[in-house]
């Protein structure tokens, strides 16, 4: 893993997979600033944590479905640091239910955080990246992998985290002259440590390696990416899901099961 002293932003990195990204690359010697909207007593857990390992955190608060707030979460970064070497866009709200169902409100919280933050935060991120002639962005995405296919009951959140894929096998291409890399990790099932017995059964049974992953499998996959050891890989889309496709879903839920996606959601 990387020695040099780096600067990461994670954002949503006050828990879930968030944090686990956050704690992993600091553990590999990373500096880490921790974006989060509303829990601040996480965020300053995930800080605290980080320090305790000896590396520098800090925490800045801002809705990143803002382009405003995403220039400057950046800027305060580069006060603080002088760099950014590697951005992980991990935020993302969530809606459960038909598409039918959905207001105007619902469908655009669902496509500014997944997507919209996605772009802001690379706009914002990418003019340092290319002085310093180098950088690594790692988008989180949704297994699997396939571009096009239908989602029934999370097809906003589908439909986003396609486009996160397709922007970031673009930029891949674009940015590649800069010796910037982008890549995404695409978790399946993840255990947020507060599934009903009733749920993790269900979810169990369609994963072929036989369990769930944990947020710390998605942060291993992200550790990978940004190593010394994945220098030629950009433009991939990594899915972290133990072999699961969502295709591979029952056709009809009951509305209760899908409590796990809400804790899910990055």
């Amino acid at each position: 893993m990387r020695t040099a002293r780096q600067v990461a932003i994670v954002t949503g990195g006050s828990r879930g997979i968030g944090k686990a990204i956050a704690v992993c690359m600091a553990k590999s010697g990373l500096d880490i600033v921790i974006n989060y909207r509303n829990n601040e007593r996480a965020a300053i857990e995930t800080v605290e944590q980080i320090k305790s390992m000896g590396q520098r955190a800090i925490m800045l608060e801002g809705d990143i479905t803002s382009p405003d707030t995403a220039s400057t979460l950046v800027r305060k970064t580069l006060e603080q640091f002088d760099a950014v070497d590697i951005l992980v866009n991990n935020v993302g709200e969530f809606f459960f239910g038909r598409l039918a169902e959905m207001n105007y409100e619902d469908w655009q919280a669902v496509i500014q955080s997944n997507l919209s933050s996605v772009f802001y935060m690379c706009s914002a991120v990418l003019p340092s990246m290319r002085q310093q002639k180098r950088g690594q962005i790692i988008n989180i995405g949704l297994s699997p992998t396939h571009i096009v296919r239908g989602a029934p009951h999370i097809s906003a959140y589908a439909i986003a985290k396609t486009g996160v894929q397709i922007l970031t096998r673009s930029l891949a291409i674009e940015e590649a002259t800069h010796n910037i890399r982008v890549n995404c990790v695409s978790p399946g099932l993840i255990d947020n440590g507060y599934l009903p017995s009733e749920e993790r059964t269900w979810m169990e049974q369609r994963v072929p390696l036989g369990r769930l992953g944990t947020p710390e499998d998605v942060a291993n996959a992200v550790a990978f990416l940004i190593s010394d050891t994945a220098t030629y890989i950009s433009g991939a889309n990594l899915a972290v899901a133990g072999g699961w496709d969502w295709e591979d879903r029952p056709t009809n839920y009951d509305s209760n099961m899908h409590g796990w996606f809400r804790e899910k959601c990055n």
